[in-house]
């Protein structure tokens, strides 16, 4: 009985140094970090003191441009998740095809996600740069100049520009994730079905979808987590401008650091962390009850 017991919980050893990890490296400086929110830490020289919610408060009711940045962030994060999902699909069945040339296409596209998040920026700012700009300058040579836009510069579209980058660059790793999914569906399935008369969209929401629904769930996870999280791209492509226009949580945190209101930015990092654990544990929620439903 005593080595039957000490055989179960042996395995739990080998968890131990990750756990002392994982706690020394995230639960404590997560700890410490929400401590720090909630006090008036800056570089001005006076002394630190507790301030409460006040930072909270600052964020959600007294200071608006915090409320424009969370709203950018929250569409941002949705709308690059469902376009990232769809162009994703839709290159991941057609490349599931047997092209003779798949493998080539399929690294072509998957070749932005192995490209860092900066180059990219730098990249588009060239590419839409409104006077020298690959995109403007096609627009000119093809006879439709009139659609000419200052992509990056022009509030009505700066957020769709970064959105369409973004989607650009990781639609590529949603593709590789369904790829996966589909080559693990039998072809005995889609035989079965052509005999029984089923056409393309009924194989689709039959056979293919209900099949693919793990990877749905993982591609929504990670793109949320990833839109909530952005940064860096937005800060290469418009720094938060034109007029917090494409401004998000992540570039509030540089602009309070940068100013030396480090409780303040510690406290936009805190919103960041429960904003995404919130999301993402609802939407894995709502997906794995939408599995349950369909299988």
């Amino acid at each position: 009985m005593e080595r039957e017991s000490k055989i179960k919980v042996y395995p739990f050893y080998f968890l131990i140094p990750a756990l002392v990890i994982y706690t020394v490296l995230f639960i404590i400086p997560s700890f410490i970090g929400f401590g720090f929110s909630l006090t008036n830490w800056n570089s001005m020289g006076s002394a630190m003191k507790f301030i409460g919610l006040d930072n909270f408060k600052e964020i959600f009711i007294s200071n608006k441009t915090y409320m424009l940045f969370i709203l950018n962030t929250l569409i941002f994060a949705v709308v690059t998740t469902i376009m990232k999902n769809i162009v994703g699909l839709l290159l991941a069945l057609f490349f599931n095809e047997g092209l003779k040339t798949k493998q080539l296409l399929r690294t072509v596209f998957f070749l932005p996600v192995a490209l860092s998040p900066l180059i990219i920026g730098l990249i588009f700012v060239s590419i839409l740069n409104p006077v020298t700009g690959l995109l403007n300058s096609t627009l000119r040579v093809i006879g439709v100049g009139i659609l000419e836009q200052q992509w990056l510069v022009d509030p009505k579209t700066a957020m769709l520009s970064v959105i369409g980058v973004e989607v650009w660059r990781l639609a590529g790793f949603n593709m590789a994730i369904y790829l996966a999914g589909l080559q693990m569906i039998p072809k005995s399935f889609y035989e079965s079905a052509s005999i029984d008369g089923a056409g393309v969209w009924r194989k689709f929401i039959n056979i293919t979808f209900p099949y693919l629904l793990p990877a749905i769930t993982i591609n929504m996870i990670l793109n949320l987590i990833q839109g909530l999280k952005v940064f860096d791209l937005i800060y290469v492509l418009t720094k938060g401008g034109p007029g917090n226009t494409t401004g998000v949580l992540n570039t509030a945190v540089f602009e309070e650091f940068s100013s030396g209101r480090y409780g303040m930015g510690t406290a936009v990092g805190v919103v960041i962390f429960l904003l995404t654990s919130l999301t993402a544990y609802s939407a894995l929620k709502l997906m794995r009850r939408g599995e349950a439903e369909v299988l």
